[in-house]
This record gives structure tokens, sequence and C-alpha cells, in this order.
């Protein structure tokens, strides 16, 4: 992967980046709370609602559609606008969407709810790269990025153990209530503190960028071939990690392992902590071994389908093992930052906030797709069959697989 000329940001203390930078990670720690909610309340919504697990699923990818139904506009908006705005105005929308959920009496209702705050959520991760790429040395981006996924995951690790907690206590719409009260302070900070360049930089916003120069720029990353690489493997990895973590994992484990609410929470739990460890590991890798992005890429992934592939098999035999099988896909399998930052090397400067959402695009769509199957390949069998769930965890490891493959070979003649 090419890395392109970058300007040099000017100098300033990492006190002050923080500041800039929390309003978003917060918008981004809620977006990782709503897309990983969903397991710890697939049981009160199938008790409450009588959602099947066909429904389950497409309430689960409402979150992922609306996510990456916004994605290109969001990619114009943050090269043309920048994130302070554009992440600001998007989390309004998703404060809209939390309070039709919290309403909802209906699938339909949870599925506009879910597609509302998805599309609310849809700019939060892209902003805090694009102020990584602003305010970062371009050789310290894929670091800074695996420690923005990081924090972030705290917001997948509420919605394990504590979520589990809140939910039997008050009930689900009242922490959607609650959680309202947070987006609302999100979009306040995001407006007060937030500042798209360091102090004494040069602002690269395009304003003057007129809609059919944004979509040539738009065609422009699409027709990248290192871009569209990386989108097979986001295709893959991260949705099949989320699809677990945020969706099917809770039900697997109540029903494969008849566990109680708590005690589904405190094994997802183990496997957050994965997730939160292995980004920053991928990060400083990618950092200490410049021109090995390719093969960390594929490695990640990888372990991500022979992980899926030993849950469908071995999983079931014991909540130890599957617990174990968890961890690892979460830790060794994390590798999404690298795919960002390849996306960032790839194109020029001016490019970038579209280049790293047509990135995040595959994702949700993915994630859309791999959730929205699993629902489908589960209603096929009698429920809580762990019959099932085997089928899941082996269509996740042969799509993680296929890809691997796909982005070893399209890459393999390509100096990085």
């Amino acid at each position: 992967m090419t890395e392109q000329t970058r300007p040099t940001t000017t100098s300033h203390g990492i006190g002050t980046f923080l500041m800039v930078l929390f309003p978003i990670m917060l918008a981004f720690s809620l977006s990782q709370f709503f897309r990983s909610a969903q397991a710890l309340l697939a049981e009160p919504l199938r008790t409450e609602l009588a959602v099947s697990p066909e429904q389950l699923g497409l309430i689960a990818g409402s979150f992922h559609f609306g996510f990456a139904l916004m994605q290109i506009p969001v990619g114009v908006m943050l090269d043309r606008y920048g994130p302070r705005k554009t992440n600001g105005v998007m989390m309004a929308f998703a404060l809209l969407g939390v309070i039709i959920f919290a309403n909802a009496q209906s699938v339909y209702g949870l599925m506009a709810g879910q597609a509302v705050i998805g599309l609310g959520c849809s700019a939060a991760f892209m902003s805090a790269l694009m102020l990584a790429a602003r305010w970062t040395a371009p050789e310290k981006f894929a670091a800074a990025s695996g420690l923005i996924v990081a924090f972030s995951l705290l917001g997948v690790l509420a919605s394990a153990t504590p979520l589990a907690a809140l939910v039997e206590a008050y009930g689900w719409r009242a922490v959607y209530y609650g959680l309202a009260g947070l987006t609302v302070l999100a979009v306040i900070l995001d407006f007060t503190l937030v500042r798209d360049t360091p102090p004494g930089a040069k602002d690269t916003e395009r304003k003057g960028e007129t809609v059919a120069e944004a979509l040539r720029g738009m065609v422009s990353v699409w027709k990248n071939r290192q871009v569209w690489l990386l989108c097979t493997v986001a295709a893959f990895s991260y949705p099949a990690i989320l699809t677990v973590r945020g969706l099917w994992g809770g039900p697997y484990l109540h029903d494969v392992f008849a566990l109680g609410p708590v005690e589904v929470g405190n094994i997802l739990l183990i496997m957050t902590v994965g997730m939160i460890f292995g980004p920053p590991t991928y990060g400083q890798l990618s950092r200490k071994l410049h021109g090995k992005t390719r093969g960390l890429i594929v490695f990640a992934v990888m372990v991500g389908s022979l992980m899926c592939i030993l849950q469908a098999f071995i999983g079931p035999t014991g909540v130890g093992v599957a617990a174990v099988l968890l961890l690892l896909h979460g830790f060794l399998g994390s590798s999404a930052t690298l795919n960002y930052a390849g996306s960032r090397a790839a194109v020029p400067e001016h490019q970038v906030g579209r280049a790293l959402t047509t990135i995040n695009l595959a994702t949700f769509a993915g994630l859309f797709l791999l959730q929205g199957g699993a629902g489908l390949i589960i209603g096929q069998f009698p429920e809580g069959s762990p019959d099932g769930y085997r089928w899941v965890f082996a269509f996740l490891g042969f799509g993680l697989g296929t890809a691997a493959m796909v982005f070893w070979f399209g890459t393999r003649a390509k100096k990085e």
C-alpha cells in the first residue's frame, strides 16, 4: 500500500487533541452500544413482543441498513463540511431514533427506530478517523485509529453485563430513555468542543466543491483497486465479529447452554475485552512492521475464520470452550483499523473522507447481510436448536476464509 504525501500537522498538546476528540468518542461509543445491544435485548423482545429469530435479525440489521445508506453522503459531507458539523447534525437524528425505539410497540416500530439510530450514528467513527488524520502524523494513524476503536468499545462493554443488569432492574425501555439523555449530551459537546483542524493548521474542508465534483471524487475512490480489495475483507472481518457479539451470541449462549441474562452478559464481556485490546495491538504492530499490513490483515481474517469453524464444531461441547473461542475471535480477529489505515494511504488527502466511508459502507452492508442471513439460517431449525447456531458459525467461517483468500491473491502482485 503506497502512502500518499500528507500535509504536516502543527504542534499541539495531546490534552488539546483529546478534549477535541472526546465528544466524537462519546458519540462513537453510543454507536457501538446501539449496534451491540440487541444481543442482550433479544430475550426481552422475544418475551414482550413475540419477536421471531428472522424478525430479530431484521431489527438488528435495520441499524446497519440505515448506517450503510448514509455512508456515501457522509463521506462527501466530511470532506466538504468537516467532522464537527457533520457528526453534530447526524447525532440529532440518532436522538430521534432512540425515542422511536423506546416507544415501539411492534417489530416495524423497532426496525424504524433502529434504522434512524443507525442513520444518526453513521458519521461518528468516520469523524473520529478524520480528526485523527488531521491531528496526527500519517505514520501514527493506524495506531491512533486502533486506540479510537479500543476506547469506543467501552460502549460494547456497557452493552454486556451492565446492560443486562439495568434491563433486569428497570426494563429496556427505561434504559433507552436514559440513552436519549446521553445522546443529547453528545450533540451539545460536539458543537461546543470539537475543532476540525489543529491550531494554526490550514483548514482542508472543500466548501467550494460542487455536487458534480463531489460525485467525480466518489467515483475516483470507487475505481481505486486497493480500496475495492479492502472492501472485500471489510465486508466480513468486523461484520462477523458483530454478528456474534452484537446479536446472535446472546441467543446462542442462552439456547445452547441455558444461561441467564447476566451470565450471558459476562461471557459477552469476555469477548468484548478481546475486541478492546485487538485494534490497538494491530495498530502498534502495523507501525512497527512497516510494509506488513497486508500480512496482518490476512492473518486476522483467517484467525477469525478458524475461530468460527471451531465454534461450530467444538463450541457447543462446553461453555468454557465457547468463551475462549469468543475471546480469541474478538482479540485476534479485530483488524478493522488496518482496513481504514490502508484506505487512507490509497487516496489523495482531499478524498480521505470518501475512502474511509467507502470501507465503512462495505462493513455495514456486510453486517446487514450477515446478521439477517444468520437469522434466516437459525429460523430453519426448531427454536433453541444448537444445529442452527452450528450452521451460522460455519457460514461465517467460510465467508471469512473466502474474503482472506480474495484479498491475499488480489494484492500479491502489489507493493505495499
